[in-house]
Protein backbone atom coordinates (compact mmCIF):
# COMPACT_ATOMS: atom_id res chain seq x y z
CA UNK A 1 0.00 0.00 0.00
CA UNK A 2 1.48 3.40 -0.94
CA UNK A 3 1.15 6.93 1.75
CA UNK A 4 -1.70 7.88 -0.22
CA UNK A 5 -4.09 5.04 -0.16
CA UNK A 6 -2.70 5.08 3.45
CA UNK A 7 -3.53 8.37 4.22
CA UNK A 8 -7.14 7.75 2.74
CA UNK A 9 -8.15 5.04 4.43
CA UNK A 10 -7.08 6.40 7.63
CA UNK A 11 -8.45 9.78 7.13
CA UNK A 12 -11.62 7.50 6.37
CA UNK A 13 -11.93 5.83 9.43
CA UNK A 14 -11.35 8.99 11.85
CA UNK A 15 -13.87 11.02 9.83
CA UNK A 16 -16.12 8.00 10.38
CA UNK A 17 -15.21 7.91 14.36
CA UNK A 18 -15.92 11.95 14.10
CA UNK A 19 -19.17 11.00 12.94
CA UNK A 20 -19.82 8.23 15.29
CA UNK A 21 -19.32 9.81 18.30
CA UNK A 22 -20.42 13.78 17.22
CA UNK A 23 -16.52 15.02 17.38
CA UNK A 24 -15.63 17.98 15.91
CA UNK A 25 -12.07 17.21 13.82
CA UNK A 26 -10.67 21.03 14.36
CA UNK A 27 -6.88 21.33 13.87
CA UNK A 28 -6.49 21.88 17.53
CA UNK A 29 -8.46 18.92 18.36
CA UNK A 30 -6.05 17.32 15.76
CA UNK A 31 -3.03 18.41 17.59
CA UNK A 32 -4.12 17.20 20.82
CA UNK A 33 -5.92 13.35 19.59
CA UNK A 34 -1.75 13.47 18.29
CA UNK A 35 -0.55 14.26 21.91
CA UNK A 36 -2.77 11.62 23.25
CA UNK A 37 -1.41 9.03 21.16
CA UNK A 38 2.38 9.68 21.67
CA UNK A 39 1.68 9.70 25.06
CA UNK A 40 0.31 6.62 24.74
CA UNK A 41 3.18 5.39 22.43
CA UNK A 42 5.40 6.70 25.20
CA UNK A 43 3.36 4.31 28.28
CA UNK A 44 4.15 1.47 25.85
CA UNK A 45 7.48 1.91 25.25
CA UNK A 46 8.20 2.26 29.40
CA UNK A 47 6.32 -0.47 29.98
CA UNK A 48 7.93 -2.93 27.28
CA UNK A 49 11.13 -2.15 28.87
CA UNK A 50 10.33 -2.15 32.22
CA UNK A 51 10.77 1.37 32.81
CA UNK A 52 7.02 1.15 34.84
CA UNK A 53 5.15 -0.58 36.94
CA UNK A 54 4.44 -3.95 36.19
CA UNK A 55 0.97 -4.42 34.07
CA UNK A 56 1.39 -7.90 33.86
CA UNK A 57 1.39 -8.13 29.80
CA UNK A 58 4.01 -10.59 28.79
CA UNK A 59 6.29 -9.74 25.71
CA UNK A 60 4.07 -10.53 23.04
CA UNK A 61 1.59 -8.03 24.32
CA UNK A 62 3.80 -5.24 25.20
CA UNK A 63 5.75 -6.02 21.75
CA UNK A 64 1.72 -5.65 20.48
CA UNK A 65 0.96 -2.50 22.07
CA UNK A 66 3.69 -0.59 21.57
CA UNK A 67 3.29 -1.55 17.88
CA UNK A 68 -0.38 -0.20 18.13
CA UNK A 69 0.03 2.91 19.71
CA UNK A 70 2.67 3.67 16.93
CA UNK A 71 0.19 3.09 14.27
CA UNK A 72 -2.27 5.46 16.22
CA UNK A 73 0.25 8.20 16.20
CA UNK A 74 1.23 7.64 12.79
CA UNK A 75 -2.02 7.44 11.36
CA UNK A 76 -3.06 10.87 13.33
CA UNK A 77 -0.22 12.31 11.28
CA UNK A 78 -1.20 11.66 8.20
CA UNK A 79 -4.69 12.81 9.21
CA UNK A 80 -3.53 16.12 10.18
CA UNK A 81 -0.91 16.10 6.97
CA UNK A 82 -4.25 15.78 5.05
CA UNK A 83 -5.91 17.87 6.58
CA UNK A 84 -3.29 21.06 6.70
CA UNK A 85 -2.50 19.65 2.53
CA UNK A 86 1.01 18.50 3.59
CA UNK A 87 2.28 15.88 1.10
CA UNK A 88 4.52 14.06 3.66
CA UNK A 89 6.58 12.16 1.00
CA UNK A 90 7.57 15.77 -0.89
CA UNK A 91 8.22 17.24 3.17
CA UNK A 92 10.25 14.10 3.81
CA UNK A 93 11.79 14.10 0.93
CA UNK A 94 12.72 18.40 1.50
CA UNK A 95 13.60 18.14 5.14
CA UNK A 96 15.41 14.48 5.31
CA UNK A 97 16.61 13.19 1.81
CA UNK A 98 18.63 16.57 1.66
CA UNK A 99 21.04 14.84 4.01
CA UNK A 100 21.48 11.49 2.26
CA UNK A 101 24.37 12.29 0.22
CA UNK A 102 26.30 14.07 2.15
CA UNK A 103 26.57 10.79 4.98
CA UNK A 104 27.23 8.74 1.84
CA UNK A 105 29.83 11.04 1.28
CA UNK A 106 31.54 11.06 4.55
CA UNK A 107 31.40 7.00 4.01
CA UNK A 108 28.76 6.59 6.86
CA UNK A 109 27.68 3.18 7.05
CA UNK A 110 24.44 2.35 9.22
CA UNK A 111 25.80 -0.94 9.65
CA UNK A 112 29.11 -0.41 10.97
CA UNK A 113 28.01 2.56 12.79
CA UNK A 114 27.87 2.03 16.91
CA UNK A 115 25.22 4.34 17.71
Amino acid sequence: MDLGELTRRVEYISAGYADLHDVARTDEWLLLKLTEEVGELVQAHLNSSGQSRDRGLDNDSQRRATEDELADVVSMCLVYAHRQGIDVEQAIERKWFRHEQHHRDRGFDPETSER
